[in-house]
C-alpha cells in the first residue's frame, strides 16, 4: 500500500514537471519576454522579486492593476511584489511618482493607490498639479495640509522617486505598464498579447528565475 502511494506520488510530481516544462515552452525570450538592459542583482537569492512600473495616467495600467492585486493575492510565497511609479520622461509623472511615495511614507497605500487611479479615470482630473493632489488625499484620508506637504517635498520622498527613476533607467523602461520579475526579465501586455497572458509570462518566469539560482 505504502509503494503503491510513493508511485502516485512520483507521479503527480512528474506529470507536475511536465506541465510546467510544457508551459515554459510556450514562451521565449524576445517574443513574450525579454532580459531587462542591466541586470539587477537580489539582496536575497532565495527571494524572487516582481517588480511592475506603472504611470498612474496610464488607462492601460489603471485596466491592469485589479488583475496584478489578484495575482499579487495568490503569487508563491517566495515571491515579493512591489509597485515602481514610471514617469515616462514627463513633469506630471513626477508629481504622480511622489505622490505614490507619499502614501507609501504615510502607511496609506492600500486607500491612496485606488484614489489616484480613480481620481483620474473615474472622475477625469489630470492631477498635474500638488494641490489637486493634495486635494485627493486630504478627501480620501482626512489629513491636515502640512502633513502631506512636508512629507510630499520631503527627503524621503525624493529620494525614493530619484531611486526609482534611476531603476527604470537601469531596467531600460521605456513604456508602461511593465513587469519584472528577478531583477532580470522583462514581459508586458504588447509583448504577451494580453494582460492574462502577461501574467502567466510572469509566472513562468518565476519558476525560471529559481531554476537559475537553483531552487526548484
Amino acid at each position: 500500500m505504502r509503494a503503491f502511494a510513493r508511485y502516485l506520488t512520483a507521479a503527480a510530481l512528474a506529470l507536475t514537471a511536465l506541465a510546467c516544462s510544457a508551459q515554459d515552452a510556450q514562451y521565449s525570450e524576445g517574443k513574450q519576454y525579454k532580459k531587462v538592459r542591466e541586470i539587477q542583482q537580489p539582496a536575497d537569492k532565495k527571494r524572487i522579486l516582481v517588480e511592475e512600473f506603472f504611470w498612474y495616467g496610464c488607462p492601460h495600467c489603471y485596466a491592469l492593476d485589479p488583475e496584478i492585486h489578484k495575482w499579487s493575492q495568490r503569487k508563491p510565497a517566495d515571491v515579493d511584489f512591489v509597485r515602481v511609479p514610471n514617469t515616462l520622461g514627463r513633469p506630471v509623472g513626477a508629481l504622480h511618482a511622489k505622490a505614490y511615495y507619499t502614501a507609501e511614507s504615510l502607511n496609506a497605500l492600500d486607500k491612496m493607490h485606488p484614489a489616484l487611479f480613480d481620481a483620474i479615470h473615474k472622475e477625469g482630473q489630470h492631477l498635474d498639479n500638488e494641490a489637486q493632489i493634495a486635494a485627493v488625499f486630504n478627501r480620501t484620508l482626512g489629513l491636515m495640509p502640512d502633513l502631506f506637504t512636508n512629507t510630499f517635498k520631503g527627503f524621503a520622498v525624493d529620494a525614493r522617486f530619484r531611486k526609482s527613476e534611476q531603476l527604470s533607467k537601469d531596467y531600460g523602461i521605456t513604456s508602461v505598464p511593465v513587469v519584472v520579475v528577478g531583477g532580470k526579465y522583462m514581459t508586458s501586455a504588447a509583448m504577451a498579447g494580453s494582460f492574462e497572458t502577461m501574467l502567466k509570462v510572469v509566472d513562468s518566469l518565476v519558476v525560471k528565475v529559481r531554476k537559475e539560482r537553483g531552487g526548484r
